[in-house]
């Protein structure tokens, strides 16, 4: 065992001085973060409940648990992510009663030093992550790894597959896997995992939409005035963008204006470091790109042609409360897709792409309730945006839909907190 953690070890350590160049250059890792995963932390307590987010969607997820946590046990909380964005809005949203951190580097020094410092109660990881080193480590501790949500795509079991020994070894260190359906738990069974100790719990992310009333209220008041002055303006939101989605989706804008003046655009890549790339991309297209964060100083008398793009992190979901037609990216290429919840539950006309694999089980509710609308390419994804704009009584028919959406779909979040109240008993 030891031989092969050594092996592994050496492995991770070259892949990651091949991989850190392109990550620096891309700005998708800094010194904080580097530190915080080879193992140099500053938390103030030990005994942690332990949960793994690994960026945006997952941070976003966890809010109902967290807070149910922090109500009912005494025990600190501790929050990881891998990304940069992922520990910005985490850092955000609990910090006030949440250590947060960055999810340390697999490598063994790494996690015995990390497991000295906070001494975990339990450790919790959300939808699918599988650290050898880490569980490893943890179960010689003695110490419970769950896993919640969990799911596994398609492009991921086939990857999975090809490690089948390895994964399953690392799988069967877990005390509890709760799946989102019936399909991803047959995944995990074919991988190897107890079928005792797998349960159905059905799909957090319909009841993970947590909105805080008195912001919603001071962002219409703030944005409502500057992006729909004018009332009669319908704005569409591309949410979650990647290359080539937005040049697709400039395109489809300017020749729509053509026939209607009155529709804005925002566009909200899905990394925020493409901001810059986006905004030479809309300058090339011949229109302006401005900033949500500039945009309480702009001056509108000295620009038209304007097209808003989102810097913010943690604040799309509350712009599909002002929006009127939603497209949500990463569908369009061969990505699998994004969260299209969210948009629904302000009951949204919402638009996706085919490539939906990521979330293929909310996918086929949202189509089943007519809840939400899936093109095929660029051509369908035109037409649908003219019809949902000429035809006012088709947009007010989705607002029926999508609360059907999430009035079947409650209990998930129950299921998981009783898994985690066990073992923490």
């Amino acid at each position: 065992m030891q031989f092969f953690f050594a092996i592994y070890d050496i492995l991770f350590l070259i892949g990651f001085f091949i991989y850190l160049p392109i990550y620096i250059l891309k700005k998708k890792i800094n010194l904080a973060a580097l530190k915080e995963k080879f193992g140099f932390l500053k938390v103030k307590k030990q005994n942690y409940i332990w949960i793994h987010a690994v960026s945006v969607g997952e941070v976003i997820l966890i809010q109902p648990i967290l807070n149910r946590l922090y109500e009912t046990f005494n025990y600190p909380l501790l929050v990881t992510t891998t990304t940069l964005a992922g520990n910005k809005l985490a850092k955000q949203k609990f910090k006030a009663f949440t250590e947060v951190v960055f999810f340390p580097y697999d490598i063994t020094f790494v996690i015995l030093k990390i497991l000295k410092i906070i001494k975990p109660k339990i450790f919790i990881a959300v939808e699918t992550e599988l650290w050898p080193n880490l569980f490893y480590n943890l179960k010689r501790k003695k110490i419970p790894i769950l896993i919640i949500n969990a799911r596994v795509s398609k492009k991921a079991f086939s990857r999975y597959r090809l490690f089948k020994p390895l994964i399953a070894k690392t799988l069967k260190r877990c005390d509890f896997i709760g799946v989102q359906n019936e399909s991803y738990k047959e995944k995990f069974i074919d991988l190897g995992y107890f079928k005792e100790k797998l349960l159905i719990t059905g799909n957090l992310k319909f009841e993970s939409i947590v909105i805080n009333k008195e912001k919603l209220t001071k962002f219409k008041q703030l944005y409502l005035p500057l992006i729909k002055a004018d009332k009669n303006k319908s704005l569409i939101i591309a949410a979650s963008t990647h290359y080539p989605e937005e040049e697709i989706i400039l395109d489809i804008y300017g020749n729509i204006l053509k026939e209607f003046k009155n529709i804005n655009l925002m566009i909200a890549p899905r990394h925020i470091e493409r901001v810059p790339s986006v905004e030479k991309l809309i300058f090339s297209k011949k229109f302006y790109p401005l900033r949500i964060s500039k945009i309480k100083d702009f001056n509108y008398l000295e620009q038209k042609n304007i097209i808003y793009v989102l810097d913010v992190i943690g604040e799309l979901i509350y712009f599909y409360s002002i929006a009127d037609i939603c497209f949500i990216g990463g569908s369009l290429i061969k990505f699998g897709g994004h969260n299209i919840l969210e948009p629904i539950y302000f009951e949204k006309p919402t638009i996706f792409g085919p490539f939906m694999d990521n979330f293929k089980d909310i996918v086929d509710i949202v189509l089943e309730k007519k809840a939400g609308i899936m093109v095929k390419n660029s051509f369908e994804l035109k037409k649908v945006i003219l019809k949902l704009l000429l035809d006012d009584g088709l947009r007010l028919d989705f607002q029926n839909r999508c609360f059907e959406v999430f009035k079947d779909q409650r209990g998930a979040l129950e299921k998981n907190l009783k898994i985690i109240s066990t073992y923490l008993k």
